[in-house]
């Protein structure tokens, strides 16, 4: 466990549940678990510690398959769940948001959310046109203990770390993509005291591929892939544990998927390991940063070109 949040402990691991709902990922060769593999996922991770789980009401059937699972195990009222709103609701339509959110407590199997997020953040625009009166009803009611924010990429951070109701963001950083990091997004976080969680640790899982398959996948990434695999071998790690290190060093909660058990379970013994030290994120930063570009950091950009 980490620092203090709201005087309660926050997690080091978050259960990202994306891939028990739908196929995700670059490096993402095996498609979607089944229920009774995902099953298998969940309980791996409760047996280990973890107890946070984020899903989306946009990440297909993801929401179900974790309160199925949850149900299952006999825990559903014993978890802290997360879920995101879906962007293709109308954010002004209080009767539609009302009504997803009740769905998404029926599929996964729970009376209350740890916290319900927006996932596109430019709903914001819309808070005080009515969108917060209807999220703050349903805090009110006790359906969603926090409101947070999905954040697309840092320049979403800003509007985000200024809204009063925001407690929690969650973000993309990794160390590829150290923006967050470097421009005090997450500093700012903690000065307000909200919570920042950090997602995309691997870059959909980038990070973990080899230069050979980068190349067939994403080509214009194939010479950061290189530099990459030249820094692991430089400080004698495998890529997956130089990732996690860079992640653990930002000291805010990870969030990370799974495909499998084995995956899960080697995720969990990478976060046990120490962050790595101000040097290797120096040698980082200058190894990387002449490689990279938003076209790469971005995967919403990755079908464009």
């Amino acid at each position: 466990m980490m620092e203090l949040w709201n005087n309660l402990p926050t997690p080091r691991l978050i259960l990202g549940t994306v891939q028990l709902g739908m196929p995700y990922g670059i490096a993402n060769d095996s498609g979607m678990p089944d229920r009774a593999a995902a099953c298998a996922i969940v309980e791996s991770a409760l047996r280990n510690g973890i107890r946070h789980f984020d899903t989306a009401q946009a990440y297909g059937a993801s929401e179900s398959a974790l309160g199925e699972a949850l149900a299952q195990l006999g825990v559903s009222g014993e978890v802290s769940i997360t879920t995101k709103l879906s962007a293709a609701l109308n954010p002004l339509d209080a009767t539609q948001v009302r009504g997803s959110i009740e769905e998404s407590l029926e599929r996964l199997k729970v009376g209350r959310l740890w916290c319900l997020m927006l996932h596109d953040p430019a709903w914001l625009v819309s808070w005080e046109a009515g969108l917060r009166d209807v999220l703050r009803e349903q805090q009110a009611l006790g359906r969603v203990n926090h409101l947070g924010v999905s954040l697309r990429t840092p320049e979403d951070a800003p509007a985000a770390l200024a809204c009063r109701d925001i407690a929690i963001i969650q973000a993309p950083c990794n160390a590829w993509d150290r923006r967050m990091a470097e421009r005090g997004h997450l500093a700012a976080s903690r000065q307000l005291g909200k919570l920042c969680c950090v997602r995309s640790i691997y870059l959909q899982g980038l990070l973990t591929m080899p230069p050979d398959r980068v190349r067939a996948r994403l080509p214009r990434a194939e010479g950061a892939s290189a530099r990459w695999w030249d820094l692991a071998n430089e400080f004698g790690v495998s890529v997956k544990e130089l990732a996690m290190r860079y992640a653990l060093a930002l000291g805010a909660p990870l969030v990370v998927g799974a495909e499998s058990v084995t995956q899960l379970e080697e995720t969990v013994a990478l976060a046990s390991l120490e962050p790595l030290p101000p040097d290797a994120l120096a040698r980082i930063a200058e190894a990387m940063d002449p490689l990279v570009s938003e076209e790469i950091l971005e995967p919403f950009r990755w079908e464009r070109n």
